[in-house]
């Protein structure tokens, strides 16, 4: 007898495979010209991961320990390395095609099991995934967010599994998934709460001992990862995830900048953000009030669009209330990308059940607008293409990949002066992260934050050094060249296109020598 060997997660979705396949050459396009792109963070992943796979050590390019991030995608980088023998920036850009193309697929192979299933449906959001300039950026670039992502979405395809048998391996896999998206990001830690949460509001298993057990397997699994990471870093530099400022950035301004990133996803705004507040309440009310009515009605409470619709809200309300109490970068499209597809489908998700129950006199007539509204967005994303394109192709992605740094003249003469400048003593930079991965290694500090004064007395107290400036390294948050022309004694720079290098005495060495 025959026998079948195709499993349900493996049969069908053939179109999500060609959606996957595009997904894949879009990141090799991309990553044609210059390779995957670099960024400050992506420079910290890689030499970590160099690190891991030469030493066995979790130590970043200044042979600190990591404790900024998570260890797990820097682990996860240096299998890679093990697997193929490569750097991982060679590696870079069929990794990232690979798991944005796992991504894509994933969520196809979703939206086939959604209680409104609808062909069209599916292939109007494949296409707003594939062309999507948000998810494009990140899986474009070698950030932490290409596993996370991916790992969010396992998340949801585990707490459905858990929800339908309440078994102990399902709440095993749910928290380890769930564990595995914390030492990922530390964001994880939303989806380690929501899984609680949902297992909380879970009617279906009444509150008993059952329940209890359930609960607790889970929180022990999934937090019990996290535990052994910050139990590392505690041990390295006694906290828990390094030094951690007070939030400057009130929870309005967060909101605003939260609606921000939504304009910049939709193409009817055009980059204005006058009303960024009220897009970014909107959907966070529109998405939200879609989770309590179902959670109300028990509506499908916990079928896939549901439960993405959950993620939403929960990674919404997680990501402005952090942004409020802790000082992080502004809240941009990068850190907001987590909530792109649920966003993407807990905007549109009521769409093919509102069309089903529509009369035929009128569906027709219903269906302009819905296809309207795709029609205006997946050209928005196609406009947002050629844009990129257009400076992709020729000079890179922006980052330390792009012409503008790899062709930079002031690095171009740090490389060759290389010992002189580690003979005249320490150095300072406002991109100490690219001088050290575009010089071949030359060790520097970054310039100290404006509000930190310990870092600021630390620098003073040196005899001399020098910093190297770079021109589009803008970080409005660090001291500059005045305010150490004002405490110490500039004795010469040196001048280049596209940024300057100074050398600094202290002014009483200068007035003993006089």
């Amino acid at each position: 007898m025959k026998r079948n060997f195709k499993t349900p997660f493996l049969s069908g979705n053939y179109d999500s495979l060609l959606a996957a396949i595009g997904g894949f050459v879009l990141i090799q396009l991309l990553a044609a010209y210059g390779g995957i792109g670099v960024s400050p963070d992506s420079v910290v992943y890689i030499s970590t991961a160099a690190n891991i796979h030469d030493h066995a050590q979790i130590n970043d390019f200044t042979n600190q320990p990591l404790m900024d991030f998570p260890a797990l995608y820097p682990i996860f980088l240096s299998g890679v390395m093990f697997l193929t023998g490569h750097s991982i920036v060679a590696a870079g850009p069929v990794l990232n095609g690979i798991l944005f193309a796992g991504l894509i697929w994933l969520c196809g192979w979703m939206m086939d099991r959604w209680p409104q299933a609808s062909r069209w449906y599916k292939w109007t959001i494949l296409l707003c995934i594939v062309g999507s300039p948000c998810l494009l950026e990140v899986y474009s670039m070698l950030w932490s967010e290409t596993l996370f992502l991916l790992l969010s979405i396992l998340f949801l395809v585990a707490c459905h599994r858990y929800f339908r048998s309440h078994t102990i391996p399902a709440v095993l896999l749910m928290g380890l998934v769930a564990g595995l998206a914390c030492v990922t990001r530390y964001a994880g830690i939303s989806i380690v709460g929501l899984g609680g949460l949902l297992m909380l509001l879970d009617g279906r298993l009444k509150c008993s001992g059952k329940k209890i057990g359930h609960m607790a397997l889970y929180g022990f699994t999934a937090i019990g990862i996290l535990a052994l990471n910050l139990y590392r870093n505690y041990l390295q530099t006694e906290t828990l995830t390094g030094y951690r400022e007070k939030g400057l950035t009130p929870f309005w301004a967060n909101l605003h900048n939260y609606g921000a990133v939504f304009c910049d996803w939709l193409p009817f705004f055009n980059g204005h953000y006058g009303a960024a507040t009220f897009v970014g309440a909107f959907f966070l009310l529109l998405i939200t009030g879609i989770f309590l009515y179902r959670l109300v009605r028990r509506t499908g409470f916990f079928s896939y669009d549901t439960l993405a619709v959950s993620l939403f809200v929960f990674y919404s309300l997680f990501i402005l209330v952090t942004a409020t109490i802790s000082r992080f970068q502004t809240l941009d499209s990068r850190l907001l990308s987590p909530l792109y597809l649920p966003w993407l489908w807990g905007s549109t998700c009521w769409i093919p059940g509102a069309l089903r129950r529509t009369s035929y006199r009128w569906k027709k007539a219903v269906l302009v607008l819905p296809a309207a509204a795709a029609f205006c967005f997946l050209l928005g994303e196609w406009q947002d293409w050629k844009e990129t394109w257009s400076g992709v192709h020729y000079a890179g992605i922006p980052g330390f990949s792009e012409d503008l740094w790899k062709k930079s003249e002031t690095m171009g003469y740090v490389r060759e002066h290389k010992k002189e400048l580690e003979a005249y003593g320490p150095i300072y930079s406002d991109s100490f992260e690219g001088l050290w991965y575009l010089s071949n290694g030359l060790e520097s500090e970054l310039l100290p934050h404006k509000d930190n004064n310990e870092d600021i007395q630390y620098m003073l107290k040196e005899d001399h050094f020098s910093m190297i400036w770079f021109d589009d390294a803008i970080n409005t948050d660090l001291i500059d060249v005045d305010f150490i022309k004002a405490r110490k004694v500039l004795i010469r720079q040196i001048n280049f296109g596209d940024g300057t290098i100074y050398f600094f005495k202290s002014k009483s060495d200068s007035a003993a020598r006089q």
